[in-house]
């Protein structure tokens, strides 16, 4: 793949090739397609996991967040090692082992077998998402930079978004182990791919990765969304809530206090006091936590209430997916006109709204399909734009280390938000039903076939399980269109209403 020796800025130079550098858009978007999507297919197959599998709540939340809790803790670690050792060649790495991951957890039996098998594939995509974005960045400046960065983006967005529908699809046809089989074809494409027409690049610098830092952020993330999911399980002030949460905070100050003392942190030391990076940061993160709360709860009420199958129930989050793309082809455009403030602040409006339609309506398809379109619209505009403020804010020469801290506001997003939206669903769920909650879940699961098996009874524990289904999904959605309300307004206070192409140096 090439020796970091021998790179140089080839995205800057006349002898890049205009296929080589669109094959290197769709290698590098493939591959990030492929992990994002790992996630939201795999919320339209958890009702057949958990039948099959016997998982309950809380495991299946452990299933999804897995990923996302060593995902979003060891991004940063990626982030450096891809700027120490070379971007192409840590990235290909990354989906090689993921592409092996995949089939190891599609051969599992047992759903803790799931969860480990999750842990592997979060870290190996750890490696390979900032690496995608950071080729990106050096191989392309000015407009050429603002469009691959909204190819980029749009791509993640279509990844959450299409998950359920591709995922509803191979589901019904080999169950759901055929969801991490959907990985394995398109990571072997794209390290054929990616070893063709990738270059390799790194920081000229090359200083020692931070483990300690990197260490420290996996325990600070992972403790908080343990947390946050035993919250919903057990409520406060249960000693694993706490515990978590004590972890978490110290975790935290901890890796606060080595990033100030460290020779080369994981983070850029400023870029805590930069308005306008906060503000991206943020953003993207309630982004995130928004659409993937809100896919969470509609990919099982779909099912759970609706009686959708898993092909059905992802064709009617399909939307989502088809707006998405749109919006993020117009995203630069609105950025030229009307500033990169009023497209971040006006894409999370348009997501809170969106949110607030799919709870408040009344249940059915409509609201569903409209809602869903809304917050595609708001999430395809806002997230290129704020993609492009955070990256402009990080030194050139720390690309790694700035897709890093991108990626990482989005997946802990997406780890909090079905941690939260998940607990709070989880928490309304159980106060409505009390002790049968467990029992009514069950049974909420088998839909029409345990209302007919349970006869008379079991039909009246199924209208109440679905109906305070309804309940808890309503909470949950409130939940997370408050989170993009916060962020509209944080945006607004401090993101500047031109960014520009101006980038820091290194601190």
């Amino acid at each position: 793949m090439g020796s970091p020796s021998d790179t140089r800025p080839y995205g800057r130079t006349g002898g890049s090739g205009r296929g080589r550098r669109v094959a290197v858009v769709a290698t590098m978007g493939l591959a990030l397609f492929v992990i994002v999507l790992n996630n939201s297919s795999l919320n339209i197959a958890i009702p057949t996991l958990m039948r099959d599998l016997g998982a309950g709540l809380a495991t299946v939340q452990w299933i999804v967040d897995a990923y996302s809790v060593v995902f979003a803790g060891l991004l940063l670690a990626g982030g450096a090692c891809a700027d120490r050792w070379g971007r192409k060649r840590v990235t290909l790495a990354g989906v090689a082992v993921f592409g092996a991951a995949s089939a190891v957890a599609a051969l599992a039996d047992t759903a803790w077998q799931v969860v480990l098998a999750r842990v592997v594939l979060g870290a190996a995509a750890a490696f390979v998402m900032p690496g995608t974005l950071a080729v990106l960045i050096d191989e392309f400046t000015g407009r050429e930079r603002a469009t691959a960065i909204a190819i980029w983006s749009g791509v993640a967005s279509l990844g959450v978004a299409a998950g359920p529908l591709l995922g509803g699809l191979v589901t019904a046809s080999a169950g759901w182990a055929a969801v991490f089989w959907l990985n394995v074809a398109p990571a072997a494409v794209v390290v054929v791919a990616g070893a063709l027409v990738v270059r390799e690049s790194s920081d000229p610098a090359r200083g020692p990765v931070e483990i300690i830092g990197a260490a420290l952020s996996v325990l600070a993330v992972g403790s908080l969304v343990f947390a946050v999911i035993e919250f919903g399980a057990l409520g406060y002030p249960a000693p694993p809530v706490v515990a978590g949460a004590v972890v978490a905070v110290v975790a935290a100050v901890a890796f606060a206090v080595r990033h100030r003392r460290a020779a080369r942190p994981l983070v850029p030391r400023g870029l805590l006091r930069d308005g306008p990076f906060l503000g991206a940061s943020v953003g993207n993160m309630l982004l995130f936590f928004g659409l993937a709360g809100s896919l969470f709860v509609l990919t099982q009420r779909l099912q759970f209430r609706f009686g959708l199958d898993p092909v059905a129930a992802g064709l009617a989050v399909a939307p989502v997916a088809l707006t998405v793309v749109l919006a993020s082809v117009c995203s630069p455009v609105l950025v030229r006109r009307c500033g990169d403030r009023v497209a971040v602040a006006a894409g999370l409006g348009i997501v809170a709204g969106g949110l607030v339609v799919l709870a408040a309506v009344p249940a059915g398809l409509a609201g569903v399909l409209a809602g869903l379109a809304v917050v595609g619209t708001g999430f395809g505009v806002a997230v290129p734009a704020a993609t492009g403020v955070l990256v402009s804010r990080v030194p050139e020469e720390r690309a790694g280390a700035g897709a890093a801290l991108n990626d990482t506001m989005q997946e802990l997003g997406f780890a909090l938000g079905i941690a939260v939206v998940g607990a709070t669903l989880n928490r309304f769920f159980t106060a409505s039903l009390g002790a049968d909650a467990d029992r009514a879940a069950t049974l909420h699961s088998e839909g029409e076939r345990a209302a007919v098996i349970g006869g008379e009874q079991g039909a009246l524990i199924v209208e109440q399980a679905g109906a305070a289904f309804d309940r808890a999904a309503t909470a949950g959605l409130f939940v997370a269109a408050a989170a993009a309300l916060v962020a509209a307004v944080l945006t607004i206070v401090l993101i500047p209403a031109r960014v520009g192409e101006h980038r820091r140096s290194t601190p």
